[in-house]
Formats: C-alpha cells, sequence, structure tokens
C-alpha cells in the first residue's frame, strides 16, 4: 500500500520500460539478421538443377490427376500423389505440403488457388526448399485444367 501513495515510486515503472524497449530493439535486429541472411543464401548450380527437376516433377505429377480426377475433387487428387491434407489460406489459397523421407534433400510446398474467371482451372505454385537451411530454391507456377463432373 505504501508504494501505491508514493508518487515518486516510479523506478519499477521505468526499469521495466527500459528492459521491453531492450527486447524489442535485440528482437528487430535479430528479425533483420535472419531475413538478410536466408536472401543472401546462394545455392550451387547442380542444387537448382536438381530442385528444379524436382519441381516440374510435382508438376507433372499433378497435371496426370489433373485427368482423372473432376473439379470437385481436386484436394483428393492432390493427397493421391503424397500431399497432406490442406491449410486454407487467405483468398481461398489451399496450401499442401509434401510428406517426404528423412534422407530427402528438399521439400516441396505446394500452393492452389482457384482462378479468377473460371470455375473449372487453378493456378498451382509449387515451391522446392532447402531442408537444412529452410531457404526458397526455386518456385514454379502454372494453370491446371481440371475435369469436369458430368452433372454439369
Amino acid at each position: 500500500m505504501k508504494y501505491l501513495k508514493n508518487e515518486r515510486g516510479g523506478k519499477p515503472l521505468i526499469i521495466t520500460v527500459v528492459i521491453l524497449c531492450v527486447f524489442f530493439l535485440i528482437s528487430g535486429v535479430a528479425t533483420v539478421y535472419f531475413t538478410m541472411k536466408d536472401r543472401n543464401l546462394k545455392f550451387s548450380e547442380e542444387v537448382v538443377a536438381e530442385a528444379t527437376k524436382v519441381a516440374e516433377a510435382e508438376l507433372a505429377k499433378v497435371f496426370a490427376v489433373t485427368e482423372k480426377y473432376p473439379f470437385e475433387k481436386r484436394f483428393e487428387a492432390i493427397q493421391s500423389i503424397g500431399y497432406r491434407e490442406p491449410k486454407e489460406g487467405e483468398y481461398a489459397v489451399f496450401t499442401f505440403e509434401k510428406e517426404y523421407d528423412e534422407d530427402d534433400e528438399f521439400y516441396v510446398i505446394l500452393k492452389m488457388r482457384p482462378h479468377k474467371t473460371e470455375k473449372n482451372l487453378s493456378i498451382i505454385n509449387v515451391a522446392v526448399f532447402d531442408k537444412k537451411s529452410g531457404s526458397r530454391i526455386i518456385e514454379k507456377n502454372n494453370v491446371l485444367k481440371w475435369e469436369t463432373s458430368e452433372n454439369e
């Protein structure tokens, strides 16, 4: 009670504010550092070429399932080629992560969003990441045309 009436008792508040300012300053510097570190990461031509092959192979698998599945079953189609259940993001962007083995050097994220004008089209984005650093190596985009169901 005596501290509540003490008009000169601002020391704990000042100490708390200084600690919070130092914490925010350190976290800001760390964020900038790790962002710049990821941008400056360069991969060898062999790694980029191999990652490109992986991305193109994944796109080929996705194109193959579009011939077998209608638009309404597009999530099942993507899961049939080894991707996990989608996570719905902003603006109906669905994110799938490839299930991979421990000895794989890459991991793949596939994002699918609806086309703005056509119902049976989806815009697909395949990104290949380095497993060790978590940095994106390559990204490929394309448009998928799904089969339409018979009742349309």
